[in-house]
């Protein structure tokens, strides 16, 4: 089968649909895919689950969940994606069958993308574009090319529920695939009583004073009162 080179339009003859290919003209690599080149890239990143890591905390830590997280697993894939550049924007759409691609939206990383080199390694793509994309998708010269994204699959508990999370190691972003738990907010008990006295206060003050002008008087030195109140019992607690 003789494709066209995607870089620099040159004819090279591809033994097989879906597999890595390189240009012996312009040395870049593609794959052939229903008769036609795609351009193959890659980002470059060194394995580092300490950054898998401190990426989940911090992005639990902007949710505002500061529970402990208990370290369960952590993966580490150079996972295919097929990418389709239309319409002013990309689109990431997962080349390779794995449960948990699927329930993330992956976005395309910043940074360069590298052609692979020679004699590489990654997994190739086992989903074709026809049945990633549909019918018609990716059609346009150069709209799409398959790129290896470096990712960490972290597993862990937090809140006692097991969690699971994508991370993309190039711009140290986290996709959270289920749900946190949440954590229960508890007052102490004598900040809810003081709660409900200020509150029986009120209306019994509202009920005994007719006067509007005197009712509102009132009020007004009953919620000075509990904002003092309150902020004692916070100081005292700190």
């Amino acid at each position: 089968m003789t494709v066209s080179c995607p870089q620099c339009g040159a004819s090279v003859e591809a033994r097989t649909e879906t597999r890595f290919h390189h240009c012996p003209f312009c040395t870049s690599s593609f794959v052939a895919e229903e008769g036609r080149g795609i351009v193959e890239y890659y980002l470059a990143h060194s394995r580092d689950d300490r950054l898998a890591w401190s990426t989940l905390a911090s992005t639990l830590e902007g949710g505002g969940d500061d529970s402990p997280v208990e370290r369960l697993g952590c993966e580490y894939l150079v996972a295919p994606f097929w990418l389709s550049r239309s319409g002013g924007g990309t689109r990431l759409v997962p080349a390779l069958r794995h449960p948990w691609f699927g329930m993330a939206s992956l976005v395309l990383p910043g940074g360069d993308l590298l052609y692979v080199p020679k004699g590489s390694d990654f997994t190739p793509p086992d989903i074709p574009v026809a049945e990633a994309w549909g019918d018609g998708a990716g059609r346009e010269p150069g709209s799409l090319a398959l790129v290896h994204l470096p990712l960490y699959l972290l597993t862990f508990r937090v809140g006692g529920s097991d969690c699971r999370a994508v991370v993309s190691a190039v711009d140290r972003r986290a996709y959270l695939l289920d749900p946190l738990p949440r954590s229960a907010v508890t007052l102490p008990l004598r900040h809810v009583a003081l709660v409900v006295g200020y509150s029986l206060l009120l209306v019994i003050v509202g009920m005994a004073v007719k006067n509007h002008l005197h009712r509102a008087i009132a009020f007004a030195i009953i919620f000075g009162m509990a904002y003092f109140s309150f902020n004692a019992f916070l100081r005292r607690e700190a």
